[in-house]
């Protein structure tokens, strides 16, 4: 619950609510405004503290820092093509594999044996991101060895492999972290999670790379342009309910059929 109550206290400082050099509430204040133990709201201002977004002094209380002034309006979006100064990669494994991935999208046509590498994105000190991606391990060859630790994979198969004109698409849900993902980015289990899976497609149309991103829903934002809306495809950029879930199939006979 404490990082949960984090996270609501690190977007008031995003969003300028408290804004620099701002004093904070008292913990009697906060613990009276959320509702909650005194030690919660403490191991919350901690965990702020331990980032360095606040200060305390004894006997003139707790101050936002100049530090907070780095947290930026829409920090950190997933971008396919780009890796912002404070963003550090940690690769967590990286293993050959025969099966496509299931991510319910259509991946006919991307080229196996693949090598599935799980990587974690940091902003400062703290993961925002877990990233799941599959590439044929013919690509995965060509690049540079550790150039993932530095560089996003999209930028790596169009700059070593002979690929060009790479395009994608995405599909970006709301989903509830599970044990595993909760501990990789340390939030509290079943906290929302933006759940991102992606294509990167050759000119022919054919996969060359798929991506699952789960990114902490505190930090994740996602920006779009359009363009005419008047005669533009309305289901290219209108957010539109996901398909139900089949319905399961149940052992109980129906009304019409007899019982022996």
């Amino acid at each position: 619950m404490y990082l949960k109550l984090a996270s609501l206290f690190r977007e008031k400082i995003r969003c300028g609510h408290w804004p620099t050099h701002s004093q904070l509430p008292t913990l009697l204040v906060l613990r009276e405004e959320y509702g909650l133990a005194r030690e919660t709201v403490r191991q919350a201002l901690g965990v702020l503290r331990s980032e360095g977004l606040i200060d305390s002094t004894r006997g003139l209380g707790t101050f936002v820092t100049t530090s907070a002034e780095q947290i930026e309006a829409h920090t950190p979006a997933y971008d396919p093509l780009t890796l912002g100064a404070q963003v550090r990669i940690e690769i967590l494994s990286r293993v050959s594999c025969e099966d496509r991935p299931d991510l319910g999208r259509d991946l006919i046509g991307l080229e196996t044996p693949l090598v599935h590498v799980r990587k974690r994105h940091h902003a400062g000190q703290q993961p925002y991101s877990l990233v799941d991606l599959w590439l044929p391990q013919r690509y995965f060859d060509m690049l540079p060895e550790g150039a993932d630790e530095t560089q996003l994979y999209s930028q790596l198969l169009r700059d070593h492999t002979g690929l060009t004109d790479l395009s994608g698409d995405q599909i970006i849900t709301i989903v509830r972290a599970d044990i595993a993902t909760a501990h990789l980015l340390g939030i509290t289990l079943s906290e929302p999670v933006a759940h991102v899976v992606s294509r990167l497609f050759d000119p022919e149309g054919r996969p060359v790379m798929a991506h699952l991103v789960q990114i902490r829903s505190d930090v994740f934002a996602a920006e779009r342009q359009f363009g005419n809306l008047a005669t533009g495809d309305p289901g290219s950029w209108r957010p539109h309910m996901a398909e139900p879930a089949p319905p399961e199939h149940s052992e109980r006979p129906h009304p019409s059929q007899k019982k022996e």
